[in-house]
């Protein structure tokens, strides 16, 4: 245990000393590109240079074939004479040391370009996720979480293959046209500018064909995305399917997503296949112009031997450069779509940010004041001008029917939506003027559904105080009515909780959150329906551990369980976002009111 308290305090620290608020990322593929390049400036700058030198020494390397095919036709046309021989040997030993130099600069340039590239993938992951968890709750309450982090993943592979392409490809490429074109001018001026002027020409068709197609590529990487979501968010509720025996639903559910994926990819296909073949002709016509060049140019004597061998070679190399350039543009453009795709998605403007210049709340004491609040979700308004005050050490409870505002309340305090008019206070700071982190720490939260991490009981109860030692999170689980039931797993606090927390029960899970909820001390207590899905026994338990924690703190506790608040030193009645009555659990009953009625359908055994 106490290994792993080393572990958790390393990474709470590193977590502090490194986390910072997401930069301005820039939405536009090429820019979002562009920053990422910069966080590596160093090794692009080398493996550019070293591109650009193999590059420059794959130019020499044709000619040094020249010269020593020419330097062979002489000896054999001499006899191998001493000075032809001669020559001849400074060419074959010229020639490999060439290769081998060429080849170790190519090495330069992958050693330095991989560390590129990772880093690349590094700094794509992180800054988008670090911008993603950064979005307000609403913003995840709309999307599937399986298909965010395709995104993510969309967006990294997307970078990856943009930068080696860019480095190893299309960049080579550039260098390599220009090295030809120089070489081509040089054997013949008028054979050099049609040269130029084709390869401008073939380049620039195929950019176009490729930007009329990046719209199928953007329908490509949107459907894999949303088939993606569909499966993870069937595979999350496995425990529904498996209940209502409807797998075969989910299959053709699913199966409607999965054929419109297979549609557009083929659809996507089936335009590079197009551009290739385009690609294909041109380069045809081409190969024949060039070789009935070299045929020409030798019957007229205006080149040699050596000179034909070149442009056969550059001709050949060409060609396949070429080719393969038009695959990787249609590649490159998918690419493009998938890193734009996710942008699209992820980087949109914060619904909810500290303001500049934000404070953080210092230890508050506890006094929460709504003051003439309005709020609307959507056109339903859900408070209009509504006040309550909760002072320090006050323990308020919330009831009402479906709908009334309870939830929306709490939100509001923690700022996973902001008000439309009026202000909410802390301790007389509006919410608003103080940073979100520091707000949060103020207030412990206990769900009605606990979400847990998989990961150890250990580290999920840590998770309300990142500094806590070994012996604080065992304390905190005893206060929580916890500790014998983490006990009696074979692993102990080292049991792995499964996804959301699934191996443990209601009962349990709730428990676990509300020792996180005492290791976090914090002086608010919000509990949402913190036991209304509990049996009888483990209510109990819960509502033990629960008055332990209310103990010295300024409480609102919203349950439909009324009787879970008669210990409440008030209780709001809401209906329709107004408060309708409001006193102790004994007044309240007298008055024969919205709560008395809502006591008896409970004692009665049902709800109306």
């Amino acid at each position: 245990m106490c290994r792993q308290w080393l572990v958790a305090m390393r990474f709470a620290f590193s977590g502090i000393l490194c986390y910072s608020r997401p930069m301005n990322i820039p939405k536009k593929p090429v820019s979002f590109m562009w920053f990422v390049a910069k966080r590596s400036r160093k090794w692009a700058i080398i493996a550019m240079f070293a591109v650009t030198g193999a590059q420059l020494l794959d130019g020499a390397f044709l000619l040094v074939l020249r010269e020593l095919t020419d330097s062979a036709t002489n000896a054999v046309s001499s006899g191998f004479d001493a000075s032809s021989l001669s020559s001849l040997w400074f060419w074959v030993i010229v020639f490999p040391l060439l290769y081998f130099l060429t080849e170790s600069v190519w090495r330069v340039s992958g050693f330095s370009g991989m560390r590129l590239v990772t880093e690349s993938e590094k700094t794509v992951s992180s800054e988008l996720f670090k911008y993603l968890i950064e979005h307000s709750r609403s913003y995840f309450n709309s999307k599937f979480a399986g298909s965010l982090v395709n995104k993510i993943g969309n967006a990294t592979r997307g970078v990856h293959n943009m930068f080696a392409n860019i480095l190893w490809q299309f960049y080579p490429l550039l260098i390599g046209l220009i090295i030809d074109v120089v070489i081509v001018f040089s054997i013949d001026k008028t054979l050099g500018v049609l040269f130029a002027i084709w390869i401008i020409v073939f380049l620039s068709f195929n950019f176009f064909l490729v930007k009329k197609k990046q719209p199928l590529s953007f329908a490509v990487a949107k459907a894999g995305s949303e088939m993606k979501g569909k499966m993870v968010d069937t595979v999350s509720n496995i425990a529904t399917v498996h209940a209502n025996a409807s797998h075969k639903y989910e299959l053709t559910f699913v199966g409607e997503f999965i054929e419109n994926f297979r549609k557009k990819h083929l659809r996507s296909w089936m335009a590079s296949e197009f551009i290739l073949l385009i690609s294909g002709v041109l380069l045809a016509i081409f190969v024949f112009g060039m070789l009935s060049f070299a045929i020409l140019a030798m019957k007229n004597s205006q080149a040699t031997l050596g000179s034909l061998v070149l442009i056969i070679s550059m001709t050949v190399n060409l060609t396949q450069s070429l080719f393969f350039i038009g695959h990787r543009m249609t590649d490159a453009i998918d690419d493009y779509s998938q890193i734009e795709e996710g942008l699209n998605e992820l980087v949109i403007p914060y619904s909810i940010v500290d303001k500049s210049g934000a404070k953080k709340l210092a230890k508050s004491k506890g006094h929460i004041f709504f003051n003439d609040v309005s709020f609307k979700f959507g056109k339903t308004v859900l408070f209009n001008n509504f006040s309550l005050e909760v002072k320090a050490g006050e323990k308020v409870g919330i009831v009402g029917v479906s709908g009334a505002g309870k939830t929306t309340l709490t939100d509001l305090l923690l700022r996973n939506h902001d008000v439309g008019g009026g202000a909410i206070t802390m301790d007389g700071h509006d919410v608003r003027d103080v940073t979100r982190d520091s707000l949060r720490k103020q207030i412990a939260f206990v769900p009605q559904d606990v979400s847990l991490f998989h990961r150890t009981i250990l580290e999920n109860i840590r998770y309300g105080n990142l500094r806590a030692s070994d012996n604080a999170v065992v304390e905190a689980a005893k206060k929580a009515q916890a500790h014998e039931f983490i006990r009696s797993f074979p692993d102990q606090y080292n049991t792995q909780v499964g996804e959301r927390g699934v191996r443990l029960s209601g009962g349990q899970r709730q428990r676990i959150a509300i020792a996180r909820a005492f290791l976090k001390s914090s002086p608010v207590l919000v509990l949402d329906e913190a036991t209304s899905a509990l049996d009888s026994e483990s209510e109990v338990l819960v509502q033990a551990a629960l008055a332990r924690l209310m103990v010295n703190k300024s409480v609102i506790a919203i349950a439909h369980r009324l009787s879970t608040l008669r210990i409440m030193d008030r209780i709001v009645v809401l209906d329709k976002g107004k408060i309708v009555e409001e006193g102790t659990h004994d007044s309240l009953l007298l008055k024969k009111g919205v709560y008395s009625r809502l006591w008896n359908c409970q004692v009665e055994g049902f709800i109306e």
